[in-house]
């Protein structure tokens, strides 16, 4: 078998690399300044590509970028809500980089409809729907305190009736 040269010019990943990425890492937070890859990698004159292949295959370098990303991260979110940066802007880059979107995830889903299904027979006559109407809106009476004992809230629906 035959051993192929490396293509490509030697890593410049070293010890150094990785001090002054946690130099970069340590000046921007005492700054308060929002970091980001793209700077980090014209302070290693390197690619921010490298940098990101660099965090895949070196643990302590990972461990920087993760922290870079997450000051980031912190910075657009403060920068945003203290209107030091413009809030699209801030919400652009933190959907783009942080994966971050518009819905909420930590609102518990609320009851917005409830359907009502006859079980059993169809009602034959008016009398028959008439009961099973008002049995009906006993159920949904019986629903709507539930809902309102569980939120703490009260229904629309049953403020309507008093």
């Amino acid at each position: 078998m035959y051993n192929m040269p490396m293509s490509g010019r030697p890593t410049k990943y070293s010890e150094e690399a990785v001090q002054k990425a946690e130099k970069y890492f340590a000046t921007c937070r005492v700054n308060g300044s929002i970091p980001f890859i793209e700077e980090l990698a014209l302070d290693l004159d390197v690619h921010d590509d490298t940098i990101v292949e660099w965090a895949k295959a070196h643990d302590e370098f990972s461990a920087t970028v993760r922290k870079l990303k997450l000051l980031q991260k912190l910075s657009l979110k403060k920068g945003a809500l203290s209107k030091h940066l413009q809030p699209t802007t801030a919400i652009f880059l933190l959907k783009a980089n942080h994966g971050m979107n518009d819905e909420e995830k930590d609102e518990p889903e609320r009851v917005t409809d409830i359907h009502i299904h006859y079980v059993g027979t169809t009602p034959t006559t008016l009398e028959d729907a008439m009961a099973n109407k008002k049995s009906a809106l006993k159920e949904f009476e019986k629903a709507e305190k539930a809902i309102e004992e569980l939120s703490g809230e009260s229904s629309p629906a049953l403020d309507s009736e008093n």
